[in-house]
């Protein structure tokens, strides 16, 4: 900070002189007689009015304007331009190629999360979920059947099975050795005794086929078996999922809450790709500014931010919510994403906006105006107001904008310094204030 401070005494001679000549020589002369009476301190008479002279100028009281300096926390900020874009925005396509049969909203409607937007034909995922449950409730059934074990009318109808080829098997057994003796005797053919012998076999396989199934009614499903029946059942559910998620496409929702900003669907269209419908969420903004390698590492993300949007005549106050560690392809500067509430949707998707984003900081800082600060070659310090009196500080400046400083030293909250008349005081003027600066 250069500041040139003029010295005054010369110009407050040059003006007591000329004011002098222009109220005539009798003023002129009184004027060069109390400048020699001063210089050879000549008569009691002029000693006398010298030291008249001095208490007068140590009693006359300077005006002078003040302001309270405060505690605070102190930033410099970089403006950058940047646009807003909504925080939240998702694009919309069909998952199924159907026809639309009802589009229920138009652009501009607020819509809640999950709420419908466009219905399509849903006949024929109908029948599949349809299909699926019948096929799942089969599978459940055969598992259950197994898990129950054999009912008391398949045991019985079993036994019966088991005794009738027992008893078959018997004749068919004393029907042999008859005929086995009639042709050692010779009275029966070869062909004979082997129709016989066929017909014993026959009844031996089918007593044993009808007492093993006895036994594996009477034993129940193996472990085997149970699982290969539960693994049906799974994947009968899993059908039955999947024809019911392909007869939800036929209605597509809103995944979030917000603003229909676009509808590409009509009734009667057949949909089989592209967006048909985009919702944003424009509660929050998102604004994207560029910043400079420079001054990148100087943002904290969290911290807040000034924005002015040109079309809008108000300041808006959001946070700098992500610093991108990259920079931007064909930039040398740094993508800065930045988050602002639009609770009142007056803000909208495109507008142009100033961002001032602090690149330096004093916390916890003592503050006070620029207009307040002297500087001689000792260094800057200021005049500050303390019963009547103009009392000098000298400070230590941290940081400086065009209207304020942050000093590190020579003063506390609370305490008023000198902002008009300053130039005009030493330490220990007398001074009126006549213009408090927290008033």
């Amino acid at each position: 900070m250069k500041r040139n401070r003029k010295i005054i005494l010369v110009t407050f001679i040059l003006f007591a002189l000329f004011s002098a000549v222009a109220f005539g020589n009798g003023s002129y002369e009184l004027f060069l007689l109390k400048a020699n009476a001063q210089e050879t301190g000549g008569g009691p008479g002029m000693g006398a009015g010298r030291a008249d002279q001095s208490s007068l100028e140590e009693n006359e009281e300077i005006a002078v304007e003040v302001a309270e300096v405060k505690k605070d926390d102190f930033y410099l900020y970089l403006t950058e331009s940047a646009q807003s874009e909504a925080y939240e925005e998702v694009l919309l396509t069909p998952r199924v190629q159907e026809v639309v049969t009802e589009v229920l909203v138009s652009v501009g409607d607020s819509v809640e999360r999950g709420e419908t937007l466009i219905k399509m034909d849903s006949r024929s995922s109908e029948i599949s979920v349809i299909q699926a449950e019948a096929s799942l409730k089969s599978a459940k059934a055969n598992l259950q059947q197994a898990l129950n074990g054999p009912r008391k009318e398949e045991l019985a109808r079993l036994q019966a099975q088991v005794t009738q080829a027992e008893s078959e098997l018997k004749l068919r057994k004393e029907n042999y050795e008859r005929q086995k003796q009639l042709f050692e005797e010779g009275y029966l053919s070869q062909e004979e005794i082997d129709q016989a012998n066929n017909q014993l076999i026959a009844a031996q396989s089918g007593y044993q086929s009808a007492l093993k199934n006895l036994e594996i009614t009477e034993a129940g499903a193996t472990e085997e078996e149970i699982d290969q029946l539960e693994a049906q059942v799974t994947q009968a559910e899993a059908q039955l999922e999947s024809a019911r998620l392909r007869m939800s496409y036929t209605e597509i929702a809103a995944p979030i809450k917000g603003i229909v900003t676009e509808i590409n669907a009509q009734r009667g269209q057949l949909l089989s790709g592209g967006t048909v419908a985009i919702v944003s969420n424009l509660d929050r903004i998102k604004l994207t500014a560029y910043i400079s390698e420079k001054n990148v590492n100087n943002l904290i993300i969290g911290e807040a931010v000034k924005i002015n949007f040109t079309a809008l005549e108000r300041e808006f106050s959001g946070e700098i919510n992500n610093i991108s560690p990259r920079a931007a392809t064909n930039r040398r500067s740094f993508p800065v994403e930045i988050i602002v509430d639009n609770n009142d949707n007056i803000i909208k998707a495109g507008m142009t906006a100033q961002v001032s984003m602090p690149i330096d900081r004093a916390e916890d800082s003592i503050i006070l105006p620029q207009n307040s600060i002297l500087e001689d070659v000792n260094g800057y310090y200021t005049f500050v107001a303390v019963n009547g009196k103009a009392e000098r500080r000298n400070i230590q400046i941290k940081l400086e904008n065009e209207d304020l400083v942050a000093v590190s030293s020579g003063l506390k909250a609370g305490e008023k310094v000198v902002t008009l008349g300053k130039e005009n005081l030493s330490d220990g003027s007398s001074i009126n204030v006549v213009n408090r600066g927290d008033e």
